[in-house]
């Protein structure tokens, strides 16, 4: 069930009363995508420990559910590990962000991937050159190499819309989705690498919480 947003979602957000329209609802939505987020793990945990099997064997099911996650938190599969550090000639791989695709995220008239400054697990993914041209609103063409190990040229900028800033993935973002049949409810991870010094991403598809289950 679809919970509204009440006054409490917006309590650690400061508002400018010079705020455009379009600042606001980047913000609104924004807000809407991590209560979101928040329910669905929640309802995910509730499902694993109400309508899970007998209790003798619920430690060693949430034990192993638990290491899954962790496992896939931490490290990238050996197929697209190998294929970005020998086949591609990457270098130093960096998580940048892990996050469940919300509707904004799939919708054609959008075209973006967000990843918020307050999500992401490190910054030094970027050198200081980089920063640099991000901070004067210089957008970056990298690579990306999709869940698909297929690679494309998509934009890199970063936004800062009042008190958020965020980095951005457009241009190319709709073409993704639509060859990786991205949906919402999807977890995916946001790698970053090198290449030839280059900056370049890998975008990792995890699970969907609406479909994943214990085995």
């Amino acid at each position: 069930m679809m919970k509204l947003l009440c006054l409490d979602d917006f309590k650690h957000k400061k508002i400018n009363p010079n705020w455009s329209p379009f600042d606001i609802l980047l913000q609104v939505t924004e807000v809407d995508q991590l209560k979101l987020q928040k329910s669905r793990h929640n309802d995910h945990l509730k499902h694993f420990l109400y309508d899970a099997p007998p209790r003798n064997m619920c430690s060693k099911l949430r034990f192993k559910f638990n290491n899954g996650v962790e496992l896939k938190r931490k490290h990238l599969p050996p197929k697209f590990k190998q294929h970005i550090l020998e086949e591609m000639g990457g270098t130093g791989l960096v998580l940048v962000i892990q996050k469940t695709i919300f509707y904004s995220y799939v919708n054609p008239t959008a075209s973006r991937f967000s990843i918020p400054f307050s999500q992401v697990k490190t910054h030094d993914f970027l050198n200081k050159a980089e920063a640099k041209e991000l901070a004067h609103k210089n957008p970056m063409q990298v690579c990306l190499l999709d869940p698909s190990l297929q690679q494309t040229s998509i934009t890199f900028n970063k936004w800062v819309m009042g008190n958020t800033s965020l980095y951005v993935l457009t241009n190319t973002w709709n073409c993704v989705v639509k060859n990786n049949q991205l949906e919402k409810g999807v977890m995916v991870q946001l790698w970053s690498f090198r290449m030839n010094s280059l900056l370049c991403f890998a975008l990792l598809k995890l699970y969907d919480f609406q479909s994943y289950n214990i085995r």
